[in-house]
């Protein structure tokens, strides 16, 4: 934060006055008069605090809240941030909002409100906080309540499963799978705090991505009160930590974490402070579970089980799994081959959950090549110009760049908010760079640019109404990545997916696909347009209703023989400057793009799948034919022994486009054969002519919502007319009844969380001004005894002492030219543990032998008895505190 261009003239001089008058501030910092211009008072401000900080809102947290919050705008921007987070019933649009804010206790969300408007002031608005879990939350369940978190009927469903599991049957691990849009997230940590926290176990979740643990570590703050539903009030608190590069360090980690929710790469270099402090009872969740298999995944999960042997594990993956490929075989294993609870994408998008899906195949004729080899990039280099095979690899990437512009130009109305997955970081710039010149709302973000950026990029995307600082419009209508938002992130009104990137991982296929699939059901939109340039659309549709094949069958077994992964070639990408100056010099005459027609679901069967589970198998346009002639044949299906997909896809399905699998055929035959009479077909324009959200609009239009009663009858007359399609999707009148009302209530249909958020005081405490009582050379003394097998037998003992001045910068260090350690005088006071300082002497010796913090130092420093407890002592207890002497 020292780097932050910070100004304190940008404040009312009535504020820095007011600081600067007060009876906290040393007498040495007041101006000689008081001046009436922000200006000349600023630099005294400044040799009193460079810039703000927690000590800073506690010292004067009363001036900010007269001078500083008194001003509207100021004080609008807090309230939003702390309603974001339902923080204390504060609403922004409040007239008390002030008075509210001065009743709350000085929590660590009112010092992050505080602080990141103050730094957002006085940056000019170029900086602001990026997360207020830097350091760990404590909620207080008692003064916090929540309410109206209503779960959908699936999510129910995926809740009593894995309470079945985990708790009656005393489950280990198990995968839950949702489809992306589905809201996965927020079902499991539902889950895991009404059911085990309550129950006093402590969450482990691993995310691959900061944003996707601050996007959990949201949703867990949130939730928290669910807690008390099951404890009541036996448990008093929940402190929520988070570990990554833009959020804690492992040193944050103690025995008083109940929700840790931490980066893969943070927690793996940083296991004995991730395992240390870990209670008795411990739960491992590991977002989007395809990564388990991963080493670093594993390394965490092995270490936990080694502290914790009976500790549960809890995989979510948004993609459908298939057991017939050797990874997801040997996924299944770590998994105990126990699918917890799974729905299909055909059941959301049939009920609306889910966009209806609309495949639009794009056939470009270009064989595009992304890279050169390491041979050419040779001849590029020595050259200093591209060669002829590079220029026309170069070429046919324009070509098709052109193809992809004109396709999205052409029908800019209807595709909306578009999404558009490139094929590497040089495809992604130089796309963006052609969207922009055709006057495109465009930008464009990949991995390794910088968080702040792209976290800003993604929120002028999110937003549709986005304002710049200057309250211009700045929003973006298409965005361009390379797999940034495959996993993760929640922007529901996507309307348009451009698969522009060939991929042979059905994962990836199905996350890229996914990013445009929530529905109007949850807040999305109606239907979402995948434009495919790679004709992957065969590799979508057979996951509709996916088979999941345990260890043993179809497939082969964990334990056979593992293939040889294939030997990739070294190669280079192409310098984007050179790429962008040769598409410059290339024309083009005919592109030869050809158009197919739209893909299209109109309805769906209700069936059984072979474990006796209602089911709904899609049906697309080009497929009706064929059902046509199924059910003419439906005496036929009824004589039949046995029901062989395979045989009734070639005998009622010989055309072109989508086909359905053998095993949807299978199903409907079977249902046919027991119901005698073939599955009736529910088509997509009844199920919109029943569609909750356009008979609350109808109803608020036409009908007084005080006339309950009429609204009511209403509603049994259109059930009555729809029973079949209304229980299907809805299960019966009065579900279906009080989604009509969540509609009437609210406009997106989702009922927002009725939740009311209260942390701990925050604690800052004063550091004695008495010195530490003994010499450090007797804390060096017992340091040399006690570590003397870590330290070895030609260890030399070094001199020590106190710095005369108190440093910000470092606690200790170690000098090798003089062999001396110099220990911070900062530290110097009755206050610090004696551990603590000893620890920092161990830390120094260590360098007399290892100059870096390497692997081999760090495993000799955490060989000191409670190495984690000191870090933490250091690194989020001591800074808290403030010497008697400089208040």
């Amino acid at each position: 934060m020292s780097k932050i261009f910070f100004r304190w003239h940008n404040f009312s001089v009535k504020f820095l006055n007011a600081v600067l008058q007060s009876s906290k501030t040393p007498a040495k910092y007041h101006p000689p008069v008081e001046y009436d211009e922000a200006a000349f008072v600023a630099p005294y401000l400044g040799n009193l605090c460079k810039f703000p900080d927690e000590h800073f809102v506690s010292n004067y947290r009363e001036e900010i809240e007269e001078y500083f919050l008194s001003e509207p705008e100021h004080l609008e921007n807090v309230a939003k941030t702390l309603e974001h987070q339902n923080y204390a019933g504060i609403r922004s649009k409040d007239e008390d909002a002030l008075c509210k804010l001065k009743q709350c206790k000085l929590s660590q969300a009112v010092i992050m409100a505080y602080l990141d408007e103050m730094i957002r002031t006085g940056s000019e608005g170029e900086f602001q906080l990026k997360t207020s879990f830097y350091k760990p939350r404590t909620i207080l369940l008692g003064d916090s309540h929540i309410q109206d978190v209503k779960l959908y009927y699936y999510q129910q469903e995926a809740n009593i499963a894995m309470q079945e599991y985990f708790l009656e049957q005393n489950g280990r691990s198990g995968i839950l799978v949702m489809p992306t849009g589905s809201g996965k997230t927020m079902t499991s940590i539902y889950f895991l705090l009404h059911e085990l926290s309550s129950r006093g176990y402590e969450v482990v979740w691993l995310a691959h991505r900061h944003m996707l643990v601050e996007q959990a570590a949201n949703v867990f703050y949130r939730l928290t009160p669910l807690v008390k539903d099951v404890a009541g009030d036996e448990i008093k608190s929940l402190t929520v930590t988070c570990v990554s590069g833009a959020h804690a360090s492992a040193h944050a980690l103690s025995k008083k974490d109940d929700i840790v929710v931490g980066s893969v790469q943070s927690l793996v270099r940083n296991l004995g402070y991730l395992t240390a402090p870990l209670k008795k009872k411990v739960i491992i969740v590991v977002d989007e579970a395809h990564h388990a298999l991963a080493p670093s995944y594993r390394k965490i999960i092995n270490a936990v089980r080694q502290k914790c042997p009976e500790a549960k594990l809890l995989g979510l993956t948004a993609t459908p799994i298939r057991y017939t490929d050797m990874d997801t075989v040997s996924l299944l294993k770590l998994f105990e081959q126990k699918i917890i609870y799974s729905i299909s994408l055909s059941k959301l998008i049939a009920d609306g959950t889910l966009a209806t899906p609309i495949n639009l195949k794009r056939e470009t004729n270009v064989e595009i090549e992304t890279y050169i080899d390491k041979d050419e990039l040779k001849k590029v280099l020595a050259k200093g110009d591209l060669t002829k095979q590079a220029v026309n690899k170069i070429a046919k990437i324009n070509e098709r760049n052109e193809v992809i512009i004109k396709e999205y130009l052409d029908n800019k109305e209807k595709y909306g908010k578009t999404i558009i997955f490139a094929l590497n970081i040089i495809h992604c710039k130089v796309l963006a760079d052609m969207f922009v010149k055709k006057g495109v709302k465009c930008d464009r973000i990949y991995f390794g640019m910088d968080d702040s950026v792209k976290d800003a990029i993604i929120e002028r995307f999110r937003h549709n109404n986005h304002k710049d600082k200057e309250g211009n419009d700045d929003h973006i209508d298409v965005l361009i990545n390379v797999n940034i938002l495959s996993e993760g992130s929640d922007i529901p009104d996507i309307h348009t997916v451009f698969l522009t990137r060939p991929t042979n991982s059905d994962v990836l296929l199905m996350q890229m696909i996914g990013r445009g699939m929530r529905g109007e059901q949850c807040g999305g939109t109606k239907e979402v347009y995948i434009v495919d340039f790679c004709d992957k659309w065969a590799s979508f549709t057979r996951w509709l209703n996916p088979s999941f094949l345990l260890e043993g069958e179809e497939g082969g077994t964990p334990g056979g023989t593992k293939k040889e992964p294939k030997k990739k070639n070294k190669v280079e990408e192409i310098p984007v400057s050179s790429i962008i100056d040769a598409m410059r010099a290339i024309s083009y005459g005919d592109l030869g793009f050809k158009v197919h027609a739209a893909v299209l679901p109109v309805g769906w069967y209700n069936v059984y799948d072979k474990n006796d589970m209602p089911e709904k198998v899609l049906v697309f346009a080009n497929q009706q034919e064929g059902y046509a002639a199924m059910k003419a044949d439906t005496q036929a299906l009824v004589a039949a022994e046995e029901q062989n997909g395979k045989l009734l896809l070639q005998k009622y399905f010989d055309g072109f486009g989508v086909m359905p699998t053998p095993q949807e055929l299978e199903d409907i035959a079977e249902l046919t054969a027991t119901e005698k009479a073939f599955p009736e077909f529910q088509s997509f324009d009844e199920r919109d002519d029943i569609d909750p959200s356009k008979l609350a609009m109808k109803y608020r239009e036409e009908t007084s919502l005080a006339n309950i009663f009429k609204i009511q009858q209403d509603i049994h007359a259109i059930y009555n007319a729809h029973k079949t399609i209304i229980d299907s999707l809805y299960g019966n009148v009065e579900s279906y009844q009080r989604r009509i009302f969540d509609f009437l209530l609210y406009p997106t249909g989702v009922t927002p969380m009725g939740s009311s958020i209260e942390e701990a005081e925050t604690e800052f405490g004063l550091l004695s001004a008495e010195p530490f009582a003994e010499p450090l050379e007797i804390l060096l003394d017992e340091v040399l005894a006690e570590q003397k097998d870590n330290l070895g037998d030609d260890f030399k003992r070094p001199t020590i002492g106190w710095t005369k001045k108190a440093y910000k910068t470092y606690f200790a260090q170690y000098v090798y030219l003089g062999d001396n350690i110099k220990m911070n005088c900062g530290l110097n006071s009755a206050s610090v543990p004696r551990e603590v300082l000893k620890y920092l002497i161990y830390h120094e010796c260590l360098h007399q032998l290892i100059h870096s913090h390497g692997p081999k130092f760090r495993e000799l420093e955490r060989r000191f008895p409670n190495f984690n407890e000191l870090d933490n002592y250091l690194d989020y207890q001591f800074p808290t505190f403030v010497k008697e002497e400089s208040r």
